[in-house]
């Protein structure tokens, strides 16, 4: 099982680039694809405050917390 699940807030790592991504890359994980019973993901996201969904892999990924 990955570190993350279906409902957690993560935050798309820096560097990471998709042109559909909106400037403050903060998703919800709305969907773990699962790949295999050893590795989990891609992870579907939306993306707070629109209806963009992309799908990255763990490493792209981290929690979100607010500072």
């Amino acid at each position: 099982m990955g570190r993350f699940k279906p409902g957690d807030l993560v935050r798309i790592k820096d560097g990471t680039h998709d042109p559909d991504m909106p400037d403050h890359r903060v998703a919800m994980i709305i969907e773990d694809g699962h790949a295999s019973e050893s590795y989990s993901g891609p992870y579907t996201v939306v993306f707070l405050g629109t209806d963009i969904q992309l799908k990255f892999h763990e490493m792209f990924l981290e929690h979100f917390t607010s500072s």
